[in-house]
C-alpha cells in the first residue's frame, strides 16, 4: 500500500517536530524514562508521527553527547522557530 505524497510529507514534518521537541526536552533535563512514558502514551493514541520522532531522539540520546544534541537543536531552531 502506498501513501499519497502529501500524507508522507505531513508525516515527515510532524515526525521532525516531535524529534526537535524531544531533543529540546532532553537538553532541559527531562529523563529518558519520562520520554519513554510519553512514547507509550502516544502509541495508545496511535499518534505514529509523534512515536517516530520521540523514538528517534531517544535512540540518538543513547550515543550522542550533550554537545552533539545541542548542535542538532541549534540546527533545527531556525526550521521550527519556537
Amino acid at each position: 500500500m502506498t501513501t499519497p505524497l502529501g500524507e508522507s510529507y505531513k508525516f515527515n514534518q510532524e515526525e521532525g517536530l516531535y524529534y526537535y521537541l524531544t531533543i529540546m526536552s532532553l537538553l532541559e533535563g527531562v529523563s529518558v524514562y519520562e520520554l519513554d512514558l510519553e512514547l507509550k502514551f502516544q502509541e495508545k493514541l496511535e499518534n505514529y508521527e509523534a512515536c517516530a520522532g520521540i523514538k528517534k531522539a531517544i535512540d540518538e540520546a543513547d550515543y550522542k553527547t550533550y554537545s552533539e544534541l545541542k548542535l542538532i537543536a541549534l540546527e533545527l531552531d531556525d526550521k521550527y522557530n519556537i
